[in-house]
């Protein structure tokens, strides 16, 4: 018996075989092919035709099958061959580079920098950004996942720049969130002034295929994940014409390990650039798996993770090797490399106002009753959890917070029967400032005196809204907030960083620019899920005053990585102000999620700012309101002190 493989209209086809239920599961099960007339008829089903031929012919032979390879198919077998000799030869460099001896030398990078206009004064690459370029110089394809603040734009341009020099590539498409489209803009003009054009993809199918149509050599196009799938065809043409580099920035956002359409999409565009880099600070937000889809990006047809169930085995039972595999390909810097000024934590004892404690006294109360039919211990944490702790945060911060709905943490306004309660909360905007407001605005108006910046973190939507008025009408000092109901970026233009049509602040981007670039004093409200991505403030702000925080620990470190990362001045002062609550001296809700931060914290920072590869184990977007709510021992700290224990 001898087998025929062919390629017909972009599908195998298998003809010449005799009845075998073995094969017979492989191909329908296993392939999702089915049969025809003539033999068995195949799709790629997310494979490369290139990886599905050597994946047929495998099984063939392993079956001890005559195999005759025609037809198109030879041509498949030959790619996937060529291919599979690329990656050979790319691991053997990483490797080296590993083992330290790279197959290219940091003066060899500086020359070609120096023949692409490379700005040195504004950009000289540090030493962890000059080993992470020699890296993915020496792998082709490779993942740079230090820590978020340490570079990583700076440093996969110096890449670009050495692959224009030498003509490996003529250009690159980004991909990234809108958050992370000003950043490149800004980096690009800083370090390759004019050498490259930077160009935003963005606007209607029309405007889209223009600009692939005019792309030309130096260009780097800004993608946004969903314009991927949506442009995929016109994308792919693009890099058929030019040799493009593919970059993914914020990987992480593919992390979903059964794929979806982002992640296939990217990946079908991978196979067409001819280098490919993928950029996050957390790799592994949930855990191992969260890898396959991005590693998939620099070897598309499985060379370096294998099958998806392979995959998923080996980071089960082994995830130690599984890094171990991969380790060639990726690099980690921790923030203690970055060599930047610690920041200083400045805690601050606010004592509640007088009718700002009836309120908050009046939650605790409404809390301790929920809890008094329970006897088991399990079954107060359960009752705790379903009367939402988050109200506690939010009345040592501001009672009006329990006046409205807040869509965030899906938590709704206070307005069950209590007449005491709902009098207290209805008169209390108009009777009293909440102490942590007044606190915060002298911090504001002392560092306005310095001629300092200054960024207020809240989690709360109402309170960004309140806040910002206060210092606009107390302080004239001019305030910018930004919070999920403002868009990340622009949405239909091409326009350079400083076009003066751009000065209406009605984006994040724009909003953030205009605080930075604000002569003298300025203040930016915002709470930390709207700048949690590719935001920079360290440029021009050193304080942080938190009016609020909730048990979300990876959310509070993420705020704090805003002004605190590469590019700080060796004398910067970071300040790092917590404004915590007291109820006549006494400790309050506040003192308990200050406790829990500070105990999380170490961990935390050992698996988001160390240089080890680990899982961090955040949760997803689904989770954040129960993460904000706390943890298991954060619950039953919370009971003990409403029990007065």
């Amino acid at each position: 018996m001898a087998a025929t493989v062919t390629v017909a209209d972009g599908r195998l086809v298998v003809t010449g075989l005799g009845a075998s239920p073995r094969l017979e599961l492989f191909f329908r099960a296993v392939l999702g092919g089915t049969q025809g007339q003539n033999g068995w008829i195949i799709s790629p089903r997310g494979s490369s035709l290139e990886e599905l031929v050597v994946r047929v012919v495998g099984q063939l032979q392993k079956e001890g099958i005559e195999t005759h390879v025609a037809g198109g198919a030879d041509r498949a077998l030959e790619l996937a061959s060529d291919r599979a000799r690329s990656y050979g030869r790319a691991r053997d460099a990483a490797i080296s580079f590993k083992a330290g001896t790279p197959v290219i030398t940091m003066e060899d990078v500086r020359v070609s920098l120096e023949s692409m206009g490379w700005d040195f004064a504004s950009r000289d690459p540090r030493p962890h950004q000059q080993s992470a370029a020699l890296h993915a110089l020496s792998a082709v394809n490779a993942a740079n996942f230090s820590v978020p603040g340490s570079g990583k734009t700076a440093a996969t341009l110096s890449v670009l720049a050495v692959h224009l020099n030498s003509e490996t590539v003529d250009g690159a498409i980004v991909v990234g969130p809108l958050a992370s489209f000003g950043p490149w803009e800004t980096e690009a003009a800083a370090a390759l002034p004019r050498s490259v054009r930077v160009l935003r993809v963005r606007g209607p199918r029309s405007a889209r295929r223009a600009i692939y149509d005019s792309t030309q050599c130096g260009d780097i196009l800004l993608v946004t994940y969903p314009t991927v799938p949506a442009d995929i065809r016109a994308l792919r043409a693009l890099a058929d014409r030019l040799s493009m580099m593919l970059v993914v920035d914020e990987s992480h956002r593919i992390k979903r390990f059964r794929g979806g359409q982002w992640a296939e999409a990217i990946k079908d565009l991978a196979r067409s650039c001819c280098a490919r880099m993928i950029l996050t600070g957390t790799p592994m937000p949930q855990g191992p798996e969260d890898l396959y889809s991005q590693l998939q990006v620099l070897w598309p047809d499985g060379q370096l993770t294998g099958s998806r169930l392979q995959f998923q085995n080996r980071a089960s039972t082994d995830f130690a090797g599984l890094v171990e595999h991969v380790s060639p390909f990726f690099v980690r810097t921790g923030k203690d490399a970055l060599g930047i000024p610690p920041y200083s934590i400045v805690t601050h004892d606010v004592d509640m106002r007088e009718l700002q404690t009836e309120v908050y006294d009046l939650i605790v109360a409404r809390f301790r009753r929920s809890l008094a039919d329970a006897d088991l211990w399990q079954d107060k944490i359960t009752l705790l959890r379903k009367a939402r702790p988050l109200r506690l945060i939010q009345a040592a911060s501001n009672p009006d917070l329990l006046n409205a709905d807040d869509g965030y943490f899906k938590l709704p306004a206070i307005d069950t029967p209590g007449a005491t309660l709902l009098t207290r909360l209805l008169e209390y905007r108009a009777r009293e400032i909440p102490a942590k407001f007044a606190a915060a605005l002298e911090i504001v108006r002392e560092k306005a005196a310095a001629d300092r910046k200054v960024v207020v973190w809240t989690s709360f939507i109402r309170n960004i809204d309140q806040f910002s008025h206060l210092v606009r009408t107390e302080l004239g000092i001019p305030t910018w907030s930004v919070d999920g109901r403002v868009p990340a970026a622009v949405q239909n233009d091409n326009l350079r960083p400083d076009d003066p049509s751009e000065e209406i602040d009605v984006t994040r981007e724009q909003r953030i620019r205009s605080f930075l670039g604000q002569a003298g004093p300025a203040v930016l409200v915002a709470n930390p899920a709207a700048c949690g991505e590719s935001i920079s403030l360290h440029m021009g702000c050193e304080t942080a005053v938190y009016l609020d925080r909730t048990y979300d620990c990876a959310r509070y470190l993420q705020s704090i990585d805003r002004i605190h990362r590469l590019g700080l001045s060796p004398d910067a002062k970071v300040e790092i102000h917590l404004l915590n609550a007291t109820r006549g001296g006494a400790p309050a809700a506040d003192q308990l999620v200050h406790q829990a931060l500070v105990r999380k914290q170490s961990r935390m920072e050992a698996v988001l700012e160390g240089a080890e590869l680990r899982p961090a184990n955040l949760p997803d977007e689904a989770g954040e309101a129960e993460a904000a709510e706390g943890d298991r021992k954060d619950l039953e700290d919370i009971l003990a002190y409403l029990l007065g224990k």
